[in-house]
């Protein structure tokens, strides 16, 4: 590695990378290992507090939505309607079509305490959750496919085949 001074910079130094390993001192592979597990780590844990985030956004949406329909009896129009209105206010936002309101509403009635959504269910992406929802009536079965592709890292893909496929009745 060669330092030099770049005039146009006004004596900002750079730092040019040198061919192979050559001129790598022996401690820093162990450097390079160290950071780029921290950047991984940091990745993860960012991805996992943003989709924590999203859940629960989406958890209140859909209680919002089932404790007005509720109270005031309206049906799906308004469902349409609050989609079209959000999707003005939020032009550059994607996930608020009438159809994923009401795969929210759905969350939110499937697990009416919102302690779960923020429990092990938080580790599961939105997807994850739709199939769960689409392919599953029992709040228990529900749980088990989550915690099962939680623990081995399924996809949804691979979650939505083990479903019909009936693995909780062989595990």
């Amino acid at each position: 590695t060669t330092m030099t001074t770049d005039e146009s910079s006004q004596g900002e130094v750079r730092f040019t990378a040198a061919r192979g390993n050559a001129a790598v001192p022996d401690w820093y592979p162990e450097l390079l290992d160290t950071v780029a597990g921290r950047i991984q780590t940091g990745r993860q844990r960012a991805i996992a507090a943003a989709n924590s985030e999203l859940l629960g956004t989406y958890w209140t949406v859909g209680n919002d939505i089932l404790a007005r329909q509720g109270a005031e009896g309206w049906g799906a129009r308004v469902i349409d309607r609050l989609s079209a209105d959000l999707r003005e206010r939020f032009p550059d936002a994607r996930g608020f079509s009438a159809r994923n309101l009401k795969y929210m509403r759905a969350f939110a009635a499937a697990w009416p305490d919102v302690e779960i959504v923020q429990a092990p269910l938080a580790q599961l992406p939105w997807y994850h959750h739709i199939a769960l929802l689409e392919k599953l009536g029992s709040t228990d079965l529900r749980l088990w496919y989550a915690q099962t592709a939680i623990e081995e890292g399924w996809s949804r893909n691979v979650l939505a085949h083990h479903i019909p496929e009936r693995l909780h009745e062989r595990a």
